[in-house]
């Protein structure tokens, strides 16, 4: 494993427990950065669906990822019902889960694409003559 990857799973971590730490708090402890809840939520777990695609490679995780993290959009809103100044909220569940696929999606399909072009390239190195091999024209025999 690269450091780059090791760096990205450890990201994608911290920015869950980010995540869930702001969810917690009361809503006057809560930073608004863009000032509209929907967008918060979407970016938020863009970025965490973002880096947990780029740190975790194959299909079958991006599917167990993309579930994980929708089941906590949803937990983290039911929370929600018991911090003072807060409110549970479907649609905002529903903007975090879509946030959360749409980074996994993003950077997955851009993983898989960058894959497929290396193999490509890998593929036309091999089955192309070298530029210091020879080619020798074969010779065609005349029927009698």
């Amino acid at each position: 494993m690269t450091k780059v990857v090791s760096l990205t799973r450890m990201a994608a971590w911290v920015a869950v427990l980010a995540i869930i730490i702001i969810s917690v708090v009361p809503g006057s402890m809560r930073p608004h950065i863009f000032g509209n809840d929907s967008a918060e939520h979407f970016v938020a777990y863009l970025i965490v669906g973002g880096l947990f695609a780029f740190g975790y490679q194959g299909p079958m995780p991006l599917l167990f990822r993309g579930l994980l993290l929708a089941i906590c959009a949803g937990s983290l809103e039911f929370v929600q019902l018991w911090v003072p100044a807060r409110r549970a909220s479907v649609g905002e569940f529903a903007v975090g889960a879509i946030g959360a696929w749409v980074g996994l999606l993003i950077i997955g399909s851009i993983r898989r694409t960058r894959e497929r072009k290396l193999v490509l390239t890998i593929i036309d190195d091999d089955t192309m003559p070298d530029a210091t091999s020879k080619v020798r024209p074969r010779s065609v025999t005349p029927s009698a």
